[in-house]
């Protein structure tokens, strides 16, 4: 313990109460003298004593012994960029440096978490694209998601760290654990609270206030469509016909003006993946007309991530939207679109489904051109 602030913060406390150090003594069952020897830091208050001490002095012991367990905006700033540039330089150092920033405010739930996806990011990053078991890397994500999931399970963010938790633990090989823990979040019938609490918003006068309740669940469950359309088409199994009607599907949710920026990639995903079982399944005029479709879908999602434009449908709830951001922020849009492009082209060399045209001329112009917009970046 600091005994030097305590001792300060004793004695301004006791003046302020309007005590003097032989009431303040009899008040504890202690001496003048040990009062006069906490204030002057030669010693400290026996711990025992420290809860009553804060209760005279109207104060919790948080505020007795000067601890804060909220980071300040300044601070989680400062905690941020730190993270950041020791991420780049040496991982094992930032991994320390994030320990030592959890156990200074580990109740600090937006904190813990801000700490922890930086550090999942980078699991990603080395696990190209499927969390890797960095030597206490996983572990530390883990179990600050989970601490932050404890203080806070009811926070916006609350079901993505369960997520996030999840895919950490199948991807160490707790799949079990994790169905087991994300099965309970699987809707098991529709939610229709947002509707009911909009007519009551209606019948209360607030017609505006409704409308933006429907027009929020509205694009949570786009969003929602949009990610298990996405992720089935990536299901080994699914065949041609099957693959066609989700792509009329994914086409169907960003026809309305505005709406494709909603889930850039949804388009060029499923038809990346139709384009590979037809030519798996030997129709390889067809494979090739949806991989010409697909470049121009590719290019299409591609300016949508680096300028996204978000659809005037969903104006009254811009909070949920692309932000517009400096120009550090439309950079890294422009670097990920880039990185897609590139992770596209990858795909096309090492897709077996793809191997009976590898040498037709149609398809090896495509996979160049593909590699020229991964190399223009």
């Amino acid at each position: 313990m600091n005994q030097i602030p305590l001792a300060e913060r004793i004695r301004a406390e006791r003046c302020q109460c309007g005590y003097t150090q032989e009431e303040l003594a009899g008040r504890l069952g202690v001496t003048k003298a040990a009062v006069s020897k906490w204030e002057c830091g030669q010693s400290a208050p026996d711990i025992a004593l420290l809860p009553k001490l804060a209760s005279l002095f109207s104060a919790t012991l948080d505020e007795l012994l000067g601890y804060e367990p909220l980071a300040s905006v300044e601070k989680r700033s400062e905690i941020q960029a730190s993270m950041q540039s020791l991420l780049e330089d040496d991982i094992a150092q930032a991994l320390d440096y994030a320990n030592e920033q959890a156990a200074l405010y580990w109740s600090d739930s937006e904190l813990l978490r801000m700490v922890a996806l930086p550090l999942y990011a980078k699991a990603v990053e080395l696990g190209n694209g499927a969390p890797e078991v960095v030597s206490g890397l996983v572990e530390a994500v883990e179990r600050l998601l989970e601490r932050s999931l404890q203080l806070d399970p009811d926070s916006p963010s609350a079901d993505m760290d369960l997520q996030t938790i999840c895919m950490l633990m199948a991807a160490s090989g707790r799949e079990e654990r994790a169905a087991e823990l994300i099965e309970k979040k699987v809707a098991a019938k529709p939610d229709m609270a947002a509707v009911t609490f909009a007519g009551i918003q209606l019948r209360m006068g607030d017609a505006e206030g409704g409308a933006k309740t429907l027009k929020r669940q509205m694009l949570f469950s786009l969003l929602e469509a949009a990610s298990c359309a996405q992720a089935l088409a990536g299901f080994p199994d699914l065949g041609v016909e099957d693959m066609k009607q989700l792509l009329a599907f994914a086409e169907g949710l960003q026809k309305p003006q505005g709406f494709a920026v909603l889930s850039p990639t949804l388009v060029p995903f499923i038809r990346c993946g139709l384009a590979a079982q037809l030519a798996k399944s030997g129709q390889m005029d067809a494979a090739l007309d949806q991989l010409e479709m697909f470049e121009l879908d590719l290019e299409k999602c591609r300016t949508l991530l680096a300028h996204p434009e978000n659809p005037p449908f969903f104006e009254s709830v811009q909070e949920y939207l692309w932000e517009n951001g400096d120009e550090t922020i439309r950079a890294a849009r422009g670097e990920m679109a880039d990185a897609l492009c590139e992770a596209f082209a990858k795909r096309l060399e090492a897709d077996e489904r793809w191997n009976s045209l590898r040498e037709n001329p149609r398809f090896t112009t495509l996979v160049e051109r593909f590699a020229g917009k991964g190399e223009e970046l």
